[in-house]
């Protein structure tokens, strides 16, 4: 047994464990990838407004992103963040479900939200519709700044909390 705590029987003496978030970074950049190479198992219409990125965190808790071109949502799962525009709005939401932090999903194209451990579903602006959830998915302060929003990576609001700093995190574009 090594100091590691894994016999050397194993084939795994010097390989690199990874932690949680590098694993599913890697997982969905894979699923995505193989969506695109793939045609079949991701039907192009489930795509539409659905885009990767990963913006840099900076020091003060912050993260930069380009105004979105369209309504759709923006996954950066390094910063665990869903950026969506819709009609003119754009929020910024935790990328995990309120009820037991599993990853949300992209439902029926850039329409809806979707919890795959329990099915709670949410509308595209994070508006509550059923399942074991029992509040509105959170959302985190987001302000603009020229071209670009701002996300405070840090900050997570929650509608039965704060009502109104919830329904205020929104930027206009």
């Amino acid at each position: 047994m090594t100091a590691s705590g894994r016999d050397a029987a194993d084939g795994c003496n010097d390989c690199t464990l990874h932690d949680r978030r590098s694993f599913l970074t890697r997982t969905i950049a894979a699923v995505a990838a193989a969506s695109v190479l793939l045609p079949g198992i991701v039907r192009a219409e489930e795509m539409v407004g659905f885009v990767l990125h990963r913006a840099t965190r900076r020091a003060d808790g912050t993260a930069t992103y380009p105004v979105p071109a369209a309504d759709g949502a923006v996954i950066d799962t390094e910063n665990e963040v869903i950026l969506v525009r819709n009609t003119g709005r754009v929020m910024a939401f935790a990328l995990s479900c309120p009820h037991q932090r599993a990853m949300l999903r992209i439902k029926n194209g850039d329409t809806a939200f979707l919890c795959p451990k329990h099915k709670s579903e949410y509308k595209i602006d994070g508006e509550y519709i059923r399942g074991r959830a029992t509040r509105n998915m959170d959302r985190r302060a987001i302000r603009k700044d020229a071209a670009s929003v701002v996300v405070d990576l840090d900050s997570v609001i929650q509608s039965d909390e704060d009502a109104a700093a919830w329904a205020a995190a929104i930027v206009s574009v």
